[in-house]
């Protein structure tokens, strides 16, 4: 099991007393799947995912990665789990005067990674995302899609086997979209990086994941197959952020198998 939350609770102080943000979450994710979380927004998605590496501390339940359970760690042992996790953010969150392959080679250097091996590694990362041409560039030379593949390269460097990926695709356009959703696929299936896509989109979610967990309100009240959720929906929330969605672009209806993945498609 490559996640397994249970009982998790989130509250925050405000000045106007305390704020849930999450209560009662309880689900394991398998290790080589697509886990896909949605919901609306402000339904705790960002949240959850903040504590899955425990950038926020849960008020109540646990949680444990690869079997352990990140409450018991130390500072020094939580960063060699966060290693193992990587994070893909929807605003990119690249150094502004690093080029992309330092940007790449960021966590290696934290790491303490030797200089050659972290020449190595970005080279082969480079390869991975479809950038071995704009090594030198610098962000503000970059598309948007552009941007977020070397955003997908740096939370590669240091090989993690978890993947957490909060709104990766909600700044950028349709078909760019369909590029970063085609990379991550060929990172699942072929590299066996384990994915937790968080979205409101939901054809994002319908597109990539195994199975799908849906926030109301800071609670799960739903999750199955990304075929069961799509179409056979229990929960009203669900019932709900269904028949709103009239402008998602029309995607597959199968969830993805974990066979080996297609060439990755044009860098966009």
């Amino acid at each position: 099991m490559m996640i397994k939350v249970k009982n998790l609770g989130k509250e925050f102080t405000t000045p106007q007393g305390k704020l849930t943000a999450l209560q009662n979450i309880s689900f394991t994710v398998v290790e080589g799947e697509v886990f896909g979380i949605m919901g609306p927004s402000g339904a705790g998605k960002s949240t959850l995912v903040r504590c899955l590496n425990y950038l926020e501390r849960p008020t109540t339940g646990t949680i444990q990665v690869a079997g352990r359970d990140l409450a018991t760690l130390n500072p020094r042992e939580l960063a060699r789990v966060r290693q193992q996790m990587g994070m893909i953010f929807q605003h990119f969150n690249l150094l502004k005067l690093r080029t992309v392959a330092q940007n790449i080679a960021f966590p290696l250097e934290i790491a303490r990674w030797p200089r050659e091996k972290i020449k190595d590694r970005v080279e082969e990362l480079l390869n991975i995302v479809g950038l071995t041409d704009k090594a030198q560039a610098y962000p503000h030379q970059l598309s948007g899609g552009q941007k977020q593949r070397v955003g997908i390269a740096r939370a590669l460097a240091c090989r993690p086997r978890l993947l957490l990926s909060d709104e990766a695709t909600s700044a950028l356009d349709t078909e760019t979209t369909q590029s970063i959703l085609g990379l991550l696929q060929h990172i699942n299936r072929n590299l066996g990086v384990t994915i937790v896509i968080i979205s409101h989109e939901l054809a994002v979610i319908k597109q990539m994941a195994h199975r799908v967990a849906v926030l109301s309100e800071g609670q799960l009240v739903e999750m199955g197959t990304a075929a069961q959720v799509f179409t056979r929906p229990h929960a009203a929330a669900t019932k709900r952020l269904l028949t709103t969605d009239t402008l998602a672009p029309p995607v597959r209806s199968q969830p993805l198998s974990l066979e080996p993945a297609l060439a990755v498609g044009e860098v966009i």
